[in-house]
């Protein structure tokens, strides 16, 4: 149930842009693709972290 919770928390903060149009972005900063693919991949985990974390905390009270 939290992976579930944890998937749609991500999808939902994952915004509109595409992972492919953030890299472009990125890389049209003059950012090396191993650097932008880092960010993105940091973002990423921070995002799926964070979804965990608050399917956690929803899931603790739902149980009080």
């Amino acid at each position: 149930m939290i992976n579930k919770i944890s998937l749609i928390a991500v999808v939902m903060l994952a915004g509109c842009s595409s992972q492919a149009s953030r890299m472009a972005e990125c890389q049209a900063q003059g950012v090396s693709r191993d650097a932008c693919y880092i960010a993105e991949k940091n973002r990423q985990s921070t995002m799926a972290a964070s979804a965990e974390k608050q399917a956690l905390e929803n899931a603790a009270h739902a149980v009080r």
